[in-house]
């Protein structure tokens, strides 16, 4: 068991043993913190987590250079470079055979990354991050990593303006 409750994993989800030294996240938005109260959203060492495989921790981390590109109204699409990128993207969820690597990766990826920087996502953007977990637990005959993920972000309400 790993040291948050879930075993540690390397990317084909065979159970790891040792420590990974954590990349430093930044912290999260207040409101992100509030409602993703499980640890493995501060761990980078679990490949299931949203921020401890490549995807996630690349994405956090270019956002977190980006963090002033961010708002409080940015949407999940705009994380993407075009229109046409997000359309491909979420698209794609579930078209790559299972054990590949699949898009769902991505907008799950740059989902938490939106909901840690900024503490909000889109109506649009949780749906296809939703999709994108079904994918994921799909390929992972049900991980509780996404598990967690996928409760919690169902759960998740975005502040009234």
């Amino acid at each position: 068991m790993g040291l948050f409750g879930f075993g540690e994993r390397d990317c084909d989800g065979d159970e790891v043993e040792g420590d990974d030294e954590d990349w430093g996240m930044e912290p999260a938005h207040p409101r992100f913190a509030a409602h993703f109260t499980h640890p493995i959203y501060n761990d980078s060492g679990n490949d299931w987590g949203p921020f401890g495989d490549d995807e996630g921790a690349d994405t956090l981390a270019e956002w977190e250079d980006r963090r002033d590109e961010l708002t409080s109204s940015t949407r999940l699409r705009d994380m993407y470079d075009s229109e046409e990128e997000w359309q491909e993207s979420v698209a794609e969820i579930g078209t790559s055979p299972l054990d590949t690597d699949d898009e769902a990766t991505w907008v799950v990826a740059r989902a938490f990354t939106l909901l840690r920087l900024t503490g909000q996502i889109d109506d649009e953007g949780k749906a296809a991050a939703l999709r994108g977990l079904d994918r994921l637990l799909q390929e992972t005959d049900d991980a509780e990593e996404y598990l967690q993920q996928k409760r919690d972000l169902e759960a998740w309400q975005n502040p009234s303006n």
